[in-house]
């Protein structure tokens, strides 16, 4: 049986999209709630090792300015292929692909694609992330 009923289950699906559009749109305020204060990130490129924590929301915000100020395209990430690894009342692993799309110049390009692992956590304000894992296929 499962440990987490279908509204939770959605509401965690939402979390995803949620955080996939804030980052596309660069909506640096809605990212940061989708994050719990104490969250990490942490990023694998190319089957490599994984690269050193970003600890702290703060971090992981920073982190994510920074790329978006180098970046000249409008991405899209493309969130599928959801499912919980494992569920307790208020914690999961949720794992999903990433299809990461560009335009530019009238076209669009896939970029890269990769796999989240995703600790969520049931927080005050809701479903956040605690911690997120990315390993992507290549660099983008």
């Amino acid at each position: 049986m499962s440990a987490l009923g279908t509204a939770d289950k959605l509401t965690i699906h939402e979390l995803l999209a949620r955080s996939a559009w804030a980052y596309d749109e660069k909506r640096l305020d809605v990212l940061e709630s989708c994050f719990t204060v104490d969250a990490r990130m942490r990023l694998r490129i190319g089957g490599g090792d994984f690269g050193e924590p970003h600890d702290g929301r703060a971090a992981i915000l920073q982190l994510i300015r920074d790329a978006l100020e180098s970046q000249s395209d409008q991405r899209r990430h493309v969130i599928s292929n959801v499912f919980f690894e494992s569920e307790e009342q208020d914690s999961a692993v949720v794992v999903s692909t990433l299809t990461l799309l560009a335009t530019a110049d009238g076209r669009i390009a896939v970029l890269s694609a990769g796999v989240y692992r995703d600790t969520v956590v049931r927080a005050s304000e809701g479903w956040r992330f605690r911690e997120r894992l990315l390993s992507l296929d290549k660099s983008y």
